[in-house]
C-alpha cells in the first residue's frame, strides 16, 4: 500500500449539484444516507460556511456538492492532543542500544544538539501531511525548550501550523522536557518561546529534581499567558509517589479548572479500585483531563516486573465512568521513547481497546470517542462532533460502524476540514490471481 497523501483532489462521485429551489438555502455540501455512531438509520449533514448547518434523516436542502456517503461512518475529524513533531523519525539515526527511559532521554538529548530549522521542519512535514490524509484534523505537539536547543523548535513549527491551517489544527504546547530547577535559563525561554505564539505552556515535572517548583513556573506562566497548562506526569517506573496531587492543589489554588491536560499517567494502572475512584473524583473536580498514550507506555512500562507485568496504561474507561475527560494520543512515532508508528490515531484506538480489553460495541464507541469528540475536549476544543453549530471537521470512514473502524482501522477515508475537501485515501488491492492476469 502507498502511503496516503494530502490531496485536495474532489472524488467523482462528489461533483454534482441539486437544483436550487426558490426558497431553499444553498449548503456548500450535504453528506447523504452517511451511518452516525450511537444512532441507528442513515442520517443527511448539511455543512454551510465551515460549520455544520443541519443533521436530519433525509435532507433536500439544495447544494453545491452531494456525496453520498453509501451507509459508510461519519465521524468528527481525529484529534491526537498529545505527539512530538520534533522527536518524531529520529531512530534511524540513533537506535536503540537498550531500550529503556534512560537511553531515550540521554541520547535524544544528544540529538538535540544536530538540530536544524530544516531538519524539525522535514521530519514535521512527513507527520502532518500523513495526519491530515489520515483524518487527524486538530492536533496537539509538544514544542521542546531549553538551553541546548533554545528556541529552535518553535521556529521550525511557527511557519509549519500557518501552512497547513486549512486542513489542521495545530496547537504548539511549549515544553520543558529536561528540567526547569535544574537548567537555568529556561523558565526565560519558556516565556520567550511563548511571546513567540506558544498556545499551551508545559512540562515533565519527573524529570525535575524541585517537582513542585517546576509545577508552580508554569502555573506562573499559564498565568502571565492565560494559557491552558499541559504536563507530562507520573509516568517513570518508579515506587516514587504520585505527583498528581501536586497539580490538583495548583489547579484549584489558580482557580485553572478545565484548562489542565496530563499525559501518560501510567501510574494510575498500578492502583487499587478504592485509590482510582478517589483519584478520579479529585480529577474530576479539577476538572483535569488524561490522555493515555499506549504505544509508548506499554513499551516504557513495568520494565521493573518480573512477573505479573502491569500494563502501564491509564484505565480511561474506569476514569470515564467517574466523570473524567480522557483521550488517547500518539505521542512519538519512530524514535527512542516509541520505536513504532505511523501517526495513525485511529489505529492507538484499535491498541488501547486490545490493551484495556474493550470488546463491546458500546466500548468501541468509547474508544472512537476517546480520538474524536473526547479527545478534542481533552484539549480545550469544544462543541466538537456531528451536530448543528459543530465545526465542519469531519472524516468518512469506509466502514459502516465504530466496532468496524476499531477493527480495522480502515485506510479508506474522506476528510473534510471546515467544510471543504482536503483528503482521500483509496486501498487499492487485486487478488494473486488478478496480479497473475495482468502480468
Amino acid at each position: 500500500m502507498a502511503m496516503p497523501q494530502w490531496d485536495y483532489r474532489s472524488p467523482m462521485w462528489a461533483n454534482h449539484r441539486r437544483p436550487v429551489k426558490e426558497d431553499g438555502v444553498m449548503m456548500d455540501c450535504v453528506i447523504e444516507n452517511a451511518a452516525l455512531v450511537g444512532r441507528p438509520g442513515r442520517w443527511a449533514i448539511a455543512l454551510q460556511d465551515g460549520h455544520i448547518a443541519d443533521v436530519q434523516p433525509t435532507m433536500r436542502a439544495p447544494a453545491q456538492t452531494i456525496i453520498n456517503a453509501a451507509g459508510h461512518l461519519l465521524i468528527p475529524g481525529l484529534v491526537d492532543g498529545h505527539i512530538h513533531l520534533d522527536k518524531a523519525f529520529l531512530l534511524q539515526q540513533a537506535p536503540a542500544q537498550v531500550g529503556d527511559f534512560a537511553e531515550a532521554l540521554a541520547t535524544t538529548l544528544q540529538l538535540k544538539q544536530q538540530y536544524t530549522i530544516e531538519d524539525i521542519q522535514e521530519r514535521s512535514r512527513t507527520v502532518l501531511e500523513r495526519a491530515i490524509a489520515f483524518g487527524i484534523t486538530a492536533m496537539r505537539s509538544h514544542v521542546e525548550v531549553d538551553p541546548i536547543l533554545g528556541l529552535k523548535s518553535m521556529e521550525a513549527l511557527l511557519p509549519l501550523k500557518r501552512e497547513y491551517a486549512t486542513g489542521i489544527t495545530l496547537q504548539l504546547a511549549v515544553f520543558a522536557q529536561e528540567g526547569i530547577t535544574n537548567q537555568p535559563g529556561t523558565e526565560k525561554l519558556l516565556r520567550q518561546a511563548m511571546a513567540m505564539g506558544g498556545d499551551v505552556i508545559g512540562s515533565a515535572p519527573y524529570v525535575d529534581p524541585d517537582p513542585q517548583r517546576n509545577i508552580a513556573i508554569i502555573f506562573d506562566i499559564a498565568e502571565e499567558f492565560d494559557c491552558d497548562v499541559d504536563f507530562h506526569l507520573d509516568f517513570l517506573d518508579n515506587d516514587d509517589p504520585l505527583q498528581l496531587p501536586l497539580v490538583v492543589a495548583e489547579t484549584q489554588k489558580r482557580q485553572w479548572q478545565g484548562r489542565v491536560c496530563l499525559g501518560h499517567m501510567t501510574k494510575l494502572a498500578g492502583l487499587s479500585p478504592e485509590q482510582l475512584q478517589a483519584i478520579a473524583a479529585d480529577l474530576q473536580s479539577a476538572g483535569i483531563s488524561i490522555l493515555a498514550l499506549p504505544a509508548s507506555d506499554l513499551y516504557m512500562m513495568s520494565r521493573q516486573d518480573t512477573y505479573n507485568v502491569r500494563r502501564g496504561v491509564a484505565p480511561l474507561h474506569q476514569l470515564a465512568d467517574w466523570g473524567v475527560t480522557v483521550g488517547t494520543a500518539t505521542n512519538n512515532i519512530q524514535n527512542l521513547f516509541t520505536p513504532f508508528g505511523d501517526g495513525d490515531v485511529l489505529k492507538i484506538a484499535t491498541l488501547l481497546a486490545n490493551v484495556l480489553q474493550l470488546g463491546t460495541s458500546a466500548q468501541h464507541e468509547f474508544c472512537l470517542d476517546l480520538v474524536t469528540r473526547q479527545g478534542a475536549k481533552a484539549i480545550g476544543i469544544d462543541n466538537y462532533g456531528v451536530e448543528p453549530g459543530c465545526a465542519a471537521d469531519l472524516v468518512l470512514l469506509g466502514v459502516n460502524s465504530a466496532s468496524a473502524a476499531i477493527a480495522t482501522a480502515t485506510p479508506h477515508r474522506t476528510v473534510f476540514k471546515a467544510g471543504k475537501l482536503v483528503a482521500q485515501t483509496q486501498l487499492q488491492s487485486q487478488t494473486f490471481w488478478e496480479a497473475v492476469a495482468t502480468g
